[in-house]
């Protein structure tokens, strides 16, 4: 009875630890699934581009599985079948002060190599890599390539710490300026490819939609060829997926997919300058508080002169070298020049509107959305305070301690203006 009592007790904690590590591992799976609405989803495909990588990953997946169940069935069979067993309870009993708790098995029969078996588990992965590697081959060749024409849309995708800016080029050329300047938030056509031309200025990011595409690098110096395509309409969340400093994980972005007649609106909205504002207008006083503490760095075509060359900004600004790099200021802070008509700010981590995109027409969002005045103020106010950065280090907007309640309202109404 002191054995059978002794050996029970010595069985319910390893069970209890047992339960623990399988409610823990429940928990976490749980929370896993756990997401907003725009999930960094990578099995519901919403382009060409995702579908390849989805019908590549679930067959290389399935074989991933059978492998793992035989290895780990095999683990298991060895260590139940050929375990040494502990001493019977009466025989515990029998010898209550012996140290030796195991019985007299003897060792199963010692084997120095199979050369069979050492054949088989050495060949056997050696083909399912070689064929697997053909099939990731193809993916990779058909991901690369490019259908749309040569004077397609093309657009310059910029990483920077930490948040996304977006220059389209029309007319497909890309070393003339671009004929829009965005941030955050890359609008495209449906159902057209949309070549992309990643790069950095400051540091290794990496740019991933993963309903539409999979995830390329963005390295200050070069330029990676990317392509992009949606076959439905909507608003896809992407994440840098490269560890970038201090806010990484707070450096995302939107792809919002249109119709060819809402893209052809939103472009012609675009393309337009900003009127600067007279004394008596709507957001005068905003646009001046803007031009006395903003103007340094963000740039409002048709308003600002960040360079202080006597020429109002433009997207020429973004031409040649200065496209890619931070020799001017204005190439180092989101354009704000139509940041209305966007739904997201601070690198996507907030919504501009309360209302999101997908509940009203994006191109309607600036009209009918009800502003989130909270956390953009605040955003003005401190926006250290609201997402890491290295603000002396010219690395994330710095703080404005020096402006007043009236001078962030102000400057609230003149946002809203530039739509």
């Amino acid at each position: 009875m002191i054995g059978e009592r002794a050996a029970g007790s010595s069985g319910r904690p390893l069970w209890r630890r047992l339960r623990l590590v399988l409610i823990a591992l429940g928990v976490a799976l749980a929370l896993t699934a756990c997401a907003d609405e725009h999930p960094l989803d990578t099995l519901t495909e919403a382009g060409p581009d995702a579908r390849e990588i989805n019908d590549l990953f679930f067959p290389v997946l399935g074989v991933a599985i059978v492998v793992f169940f035989l290895v780990q069935g095999a683990v298991i069979y060895l260590a139940v079948r050929y375990r040494v067993r502990r001493k019977a309870a009466s025989e515990a009993a029998a010898d209550p002060g012996g140290d030796d708790l195991y019985g007299d098995d003897e060792y199963p029969e010692q084997v120095h190599g199979n050369l069979r078996l050492e054949l088989a588990w050495t060949i056997i992965p050696t083909i399912l890599l070689a064929v697997i590697s053909v099939f990731a081959l193809i993916s990779l060749v058909e991901l690369n390539e490019v259908s749309a024409a040569e004077d397609d849309l093309r657009v310059t995708v910029v990483g920077q710490q930490w948040w996304w800016e977006f220059q389209y080029h029309l007319d497909g050329d890309t070393s003339t300026p671009p004929d829009i300047v965005t941030a955050n938030e890359l609008v495209i056509p449906v159902y057209q490819q949309v070549p992309l031309e990643i790069t950095s200025r400051d540091v290794i990011h990496s740019f991933w939609i993963p309903r539409l595409n999979g995830k390329r690098d963005a390295v200050p110096g070069r330029t990676h060829p990317w392509v992009i395509e949606a076959d439905e309409t909507g608003r896809f969340l992407g994440q840098c997926t490269e560890f970038c400093g201090l806010s990484h994980a707070y450096m995302r972005m939107y792809a919002v997919v249109l119709t060819p007649a809402e893209w052809e609106e939103w472009v012609q909205g675009q393309v337009i300058d900003a009127a600067p504002l007279e004394e008596g207008d709507p957001g005068y006083e905003g646009q001046e508080v803007f031009l006395a503490n903003c103007a340094n760095c963000h740039v409002v075509n048709g308003v600002t002169d960040v360079n202080l060359d006597g020429v109002l900004d433009g997207t020429e600004d973004y031409a040649g070298a200065n496209s890619t790099t931070s020799a001017l200021v204005a190439g180092a802070a989101p354009n704000l020049t139509h940041v209305a008509s966007r739904t997201t700010f601070a690198g996507s981590i907030f919504d501009l509107y309360e209302d999101r995109a997908e509940r009203i027409p994006y191109l309607e969002v600036a009209e009918r959305g009800d502003l989130n005045r909270g956390d953009l103020e605040a955003w003005i106010r401190n926006a250290p305070e609201r997402k890491a950065n290295d603000a002396d280090g010219a690395r994330g907007m710095t703080a404005f301690p020096g402006l007043t309640e009236g001078d962030i309202d102000a400057l609230v109404e003149y946002l809203m203006t530039l739509r």
